[in-house]
């Protein structure tokens, strides 16, 4: 796999991160392409976001129920995702 591959291959290997491991030519392919794609980048931001917020939601707390509560953290990346792609802050409606 060269690293100049194209975006449908770079936003598969995203995905993939996000929840295995990957090979060492698959980091260095990532990495490589994220240094020269933004809306790569700005995809590979987005996941990272989303898979925590599911892997997060997930896990049950302590009474058993799924807490459904999005942390502070999570939600300030999101809207600040939102902001990046140019969409309105659905707070300020």
């Amino acid at each position: 796999m060269s690293a100049l591959f194209n975006c449908n291959e770079a936003t598969l290997l995203i995905e993939k991160r996000a929840e295995l491991p990957l090979s060492p030519t698959e980091r260095a392919s990532v990495w490589a392409h994220l240094r020269m794609c933004v809306l790569c980048r700005r995809y590979a931001k987005q996941t990272q976001v989303v898979a925590a917020l599911a892997h997060r939601l997930a896990r049950p707390d302590a009474a058993g129920a799924p807490d459904d509560t999005l942390p502070p953290e999570l939600a300030q990346q999101l809207g600040q995702l939102i902001r990046q792609a140019g969409h309105p802050d659905p707070a300020a409606s």
